[in-house]
């Protein structure tokens, strides 16, 4: 039903002009829609220049296919308040290193772990198992470039006491105690002459006197103790830079292992040992997956602990 809004006439729908006064006649959903709202002007000018623009503004759409969305699924951490292995950042720190204070994990820390020396029921982290590697090399080649010194500045020494005596037609006994003498002139000179000379309290002419005779009795039964001992260390240490080699190279083998399956968690060792994987030619792999495990990491312990040893060993000798 219409009402003509000037004479009041009622008037069915769709009726387009009032009967009685000829007014238009409107519906109420048409009067409705065409209601201004007061000041629109004023408010028109109020909208925002970002307002207007709204039908400007990008809108990305995502693909219909959702397995062509990328997806980036960042690796499980601990939380970031807490200290993470240096070599597995994956994992929790479970341990420090008894050399440098790195953090590691507590796989690291089993397998690294010294049962016996300086470090005994310590553990080291790689980069230290390393680092004493290359010192123990350095130091055992200085140690033999000096025991060779001192066995050429002996074998000189006693060729020319056998010369010497020899040549004034002395007995066998001479001649060998002669050879001793002067085969111990270096080590003369290092324990009798330079211990004289770097002791300012002592140093005067009777006190050199009593160095060198002193030194004179003394150098030869040093000389063959130290020769006997050069022999001893050279024989004890001919395979230290292979054992620690060996080690080292395990040890590198199972920081290569631990690191893959740390960063392909879920994967089985077949598929990361399959040809052209990065563990294919892992000789740790291989050990865990032939012999399983528990007897890989029984030998990887020794690892640790050959090389600390081994250091002591070279460190603890003075040519």
């Amino acid at each position: 039903m219409i009402f003509c809004t000037k004479c009041g006439a009622k008037h069915d729908d769709g009726a387009m002009f009032c009967s009685k006064c000829g007014t238009p006649l409107q519906s109420p959903a048409q009067e409705n829609n065409q209601k201004t709202i007061p000041n629109a002007d004023q408010n028109a000018k109020r909208i925002p220049n970002s307002a207007k623009q709204a039908d400007d503004i990008p809108f990305f759409t995502p693909p219909a296919d959702s397995d062509d969305i990328p997806f980036f699924e960042p690796p499980a951490k601990p939380n970031n308040n807490e200290p993470v292995c240096f070599h597995h950042p994956n994992e929790p720190a479970a341990a420090q290193c008894a050399r440098c204070g790195k953090y590691i994990c507590k796989d690291c820390a089993e397998a690294y772990t010294v049962s016996s020396g300086e470090y005994e029921n310590k553990c080291l982290c790689f980069d230290c198992c390393q680092a004493l590697v290359a010192e123990n090399v350095e130091l055992l080649k200085k140690q033999k470039t000096q025991i060779i010194k001192i066995g050429v500045i002996t074998l000189i020494g006693m060729i020319a006491g056998l010369v010497v005596f020899c040549g004034a037609s002395a007995p066998a006994l001479a001649v060998f105690i002669g050879m001793l003498w002067f085969g111990s002139f270096g080590m003369w000179v290092k324990n009798s002459f330079l211990g004289w000379w770097n002791n300012p309290a002592g140093r005067s002419l009777p006190g050199f006197i009593g160095a060198c005779l002193g030194g004179a009795v003394v150098a030869p039964f040093k000389t063959i103790i130290k020769i006997v001992q050069c022999v001893k260390y050279w024989i004890s240490t001919s395979k230290y830079i292979e054992e620690d080699s060996e080690a080292l190279e395990q040890m590198r083998e199972y920081m290569e292992y631990t690191q893959v399956r740390s960063e392909n968690k879920g994967v089985d060792l077949e598929t990361l040992m399959a040809q052209g994987s990065e563990l294919y030619n892992n000789s740790y792999a291989k050990m865990v997956s032939t012999q399983g495990e528990a007897a890989a990491d029984a030998k990887l312990r020794k690892c640790t602990t050959t090389i600390a040893k081994n250091g002591e060993i070279i460190r603890n000798f003075a040519a």
